[in-house]
């Protein structure tokens, strides 16, 4: 097995929102022009979160870097685990916390409940998902994303790699219908986006041979990148291997 704390020394800069000088709105921009996971996911939540209105409950919310997306006609509420400043580096004012079992949120309170890349990290999936919808008023609307194809991260609290057909699955059972479970990206996109990941990691590695190995294959990088973002715009390659998944769904009862 490689080593943890290797592997955590080359994740991603973490997900933040975009704050209020020009340096850290450009940064928040840039990103998902640098990070193929991060395009997917913000491509198909940003219409959806602009979309909403009414109570909206985000579940694993970090940062909340996706919050400025809804409109005045939003009341939000961010929800995270007890443990997450320790061990995920983050505290977030207005954040509310709990346990990893039961959300301290009353029964019906949201009209849309919201995460993204969470249900990974979650060892009682569907315990977890069971809490969504009892916290979701009937005819609610859930989204998420969960990746796929994504390298071992926030170890040691990474549990799953979910297909459509478990997630479905999960679902049904937890009482949600109208279940769309749609791929982001392509097999195209996993390569993408596996050739900037070593190129990333060859580069950042301090240590002179991969290092300028790395800096030698930068066209490489560059290329994966527009590979990768022209994949997930028109679809090219197989959805069958993808970078992750969209989910959506619906919460039992009417609205």
């Amino acid at each position: 097995m490689a080593n943890s704390a290797d592997s955590e020394a080359f994740r991603p800069p973490d997900n933040l929102p975009p704050g209020s000088t020009l340096w850290s709105r450009w940064l928040f921009n840039l990103r998902p022009w640098l990070d193929l996971q991060s395009a997917s996911i913000r491509h198909p939540l940003i219409p959806w979160l602009q979309a909403c209105r009414g109570q909206i409950l985000e579940v694993g919310c970090g940062a909340q870097p996706y919050r400025h997306y809804l409109s005045d006609q939003c009341v939000y509420r961010g929800l995270d685990w007890t443990g997450a400043p320790e061990h995920f580096n983050y505290s977030t004012q207005e954040t509310e916390w709990y346990q990893g079992d039961r959300f301290p949120i009353e029964t019906g309170w949201a009209e849309h409940l919201f995460h993204t890349e969470v249900l990974e990290h979650v060892w009682d999936t569907a315990g977890f998902l069971a809490e969504c919808q009892r916290v979701l008023r009937p005819g609610g609307t859930l989204f998420f994303t969960i990746p796929f194809q994504a390298r071992y991260h926030y170890i040691p609290f990474d549990y799953w790699r979910l297909t459509p057909a478990s997630l479905e699955r999960l679902l049904q059972e937890a009482g949600f219908h109208e279940i769309q479970v749609r791929p982001r990206g392509t097999d195209i996109t996993v390569l993408a986006y596996k050739l900037i990941s070593v190129v990333y990691r060859a580069v950042l590695s301090r240590r002179p041979v991969p290092t300028l190995a790395g800096l030698a294959c930068l066209p490489l990088f560059c290329a994966g990148l527009i590979l990768g973002h022209v994949s997930l715009r028109w679809g090219w390659g197989s959805e069958d291997d993808t970078l992750g998944y969209v989910v959506t769904a619906i919460a039992p009862g009417a609205p």
